[in-house]
């Protein structure tokens, strides 16, 4: 636990503030992702024009995810976090007290917009600033307080309304109740704010313009090579989404249908989120143990067994113990794979890799949620579970297949990526005359990991 505890200091001060921005930020998020819905149910808007208000949300968010690499690029990742989660707030504040169905579509676009920041910059910040040798940890202690705080704020979000409404009036399911406690999720939200600001080389920092001279100055095998890598972590995002998509947004429901109330509900999803975020911590781990490429395919086809096992044995008890794994494969299986493409691409692509992934995600996952929804009505959820165990097999499939065969692992390029005893044979090499290890070094993007601590919010070299 010491030496644990002395990595988290090693962060710089920059990283320790951005991980209080994300824990305040997602309490807020979390209050709104649990009640907006029931809110504009509340206002008498029915299934039909809550499914619109999503599409629309989903589809902004996409758009602003595909267009990321190019504003980070131009802004600096900093002022693209606080332009992003700036919006985030003011439409969420906005939301709370818009009632005519245009102005609430037109919000809706426009939090997609700030919530595609909120969401898809998170590990451009951590690669930007953490220290190489240190993105797993942040990575996996990053995602771990984004599933804690969203927890706490789904939990608040629940607790909320009934005393609200006894200040308010209106009982703990009006309207006055539903809508104050969103605008104190939105005051919790805008607390992230103050760590934003307190940054020192982040906020100071200016973009860099060196990108596109570096890859004028690439050989065009090395440029067809990252477009390779770059696709295939984008497709490898939609065909998980796919399989997502079919499944969770309707999976309270499918618990409800196993005999759940809605307060069982929501402490399924609150350990589900907890469990998330204390085990996701042990994902650094588990990589350097066994290798990132092995931990990825352990991790994300973890859902496979206990998915199939649902479709034998259709019981609550099962359900929950499904809906666990997942919410625990995706808490540690981000980490994993984002830090090892950011070990496999240049500078250059990687800001843009994430927001297109993102936007690969997000189309996917809402085109897989509606014929998710229409084959439930017609056949039932067990076709859904089966869409999930399919796409989850072919995506990891496809990645660690793709990426076990790359030149960089097999070169030795990415230790990371071999477990430790293959890792331990390269380092040999390296320091053998003769041995490869510096062609092998050369061809990393950011050039060897750091042996010793550097300064508190020194600036990684690129």
């Amino acid at each position: 636990m010491g030496a644990y505890l002395r990595r988290v200091r090693g962060f710089g001060r920059d990283i320790r503030l951005f991980l209080l921005y994300n824990l305040l930020a997602y309490v807020g998020f979390g209050v709104f992702q649990l009640l907006y819905n029931l809110y504009l149910y509340r206002l008498g808007l029915r299934e039909d024009f809550i499914g619109a208000f999503n599409g629309v949300q989903t589809l902004a968010m996409a758009g602003a995810s595909a267009t990321m690499g190019p504003v980070l690029a131009r802004t600096g990742v900093w002022r693209a976090i606080v332009g992003g989660f700036a919006l985030f707030l003011v439409v969420s504040l906005a939301l709370a007290f818009a009632e005519a169905r245009g102005v609430l579509l037109v919000l809706s676009a426009l939090l997609g917009v700030g919530l595609a920041y909120l969401f898809t910059s998170t590990m451009p910040f951590i690669i930007e600033w953490g220290r190489r040798d240190l993105r797993a940890d942040i990575a996996a202690i990053a995602f771990s307080l984004i599933s804690l705080a969203t927890t706490i704020g789904s939990l608040l979000g629940g607790a909320l309304p009934a005393l609200v409404g006894r200040l308010a009036g209106g009982g703990p399911d009006g309207v006055a109740a539903y809508r104050w406690t969103l605008v104190a999720g939105t005051v919790l939200a805008t607390a992230g704010l103050a760590p934003l600001l307190a940054m020192g080389p982040a906020r100071r920092s200016r973009p860099r313009h060196d990108h596109a001279a570096a890859c004028e100055d690439e050989d065009p095998a090395i440029r067809r090579q990252v477009r390779k890598d770059m696709g295939v972590f984008i497709a490898v995002g939609g065909l998980m989404a796919l399989g997502a998509g079919m499944v969770m947004p309707f999976y309270n429901v499918y618990l409800t249908t196993l005999g759940a109330n809605a307060r069982s509900v929501g402490y399924v999803y609150a350990v589900g989120g907890l469990a998330a975020a204390v085990i996701g911590l042990t994902a650094p781990a588990l990589a350097a143990r066994v290798g990132s490429l092995r931990a990825v395919l352990w991790v994300r086809l973890s859902v496979v067994p206990a998915y199939l096992l649902l479709l034998v044995v259709p019981s609550y008890g099962v359900a929950v113990v499904a809906h666990l794994v997942r919410q625990t494969s995706i808490s540690m299986g981000w980490p994993l794979d984002s830090t090892f493409i950011a070990e496999v691409l240049p500078a250059r692509a990687r800001a843009s890799v994430f927001g297109l992934r993102s936007a690969a995600w997000n189309l996917a996952f809402s085109g897989a949620s509606l014929v998710g929804g229409a084959i439930i009505v017609r056949a039932g959820y067990g076709w859904t579970f089966a869409s999930l165990v399919v796409f989850t097999s072919l995506g990891v499939g496809l990645f660690v297949g793709y990426f076990g065969a790359h030149p960089m692992v097999r070169s030795g390029a990415v230790p990371s990526a071999l477990p430790r005893g293959r890792r331990t044979r390269v380092d040999v090499a390296a320091a053998t005359p003769g041995g490869g290890g510096e062609d092998a070094a050369a061809t990393r993007p950011d050039g060897p990991a750091p042996t010793s601590p550097t300064p508190a919010n020194a600036r990684p070299a690129k």
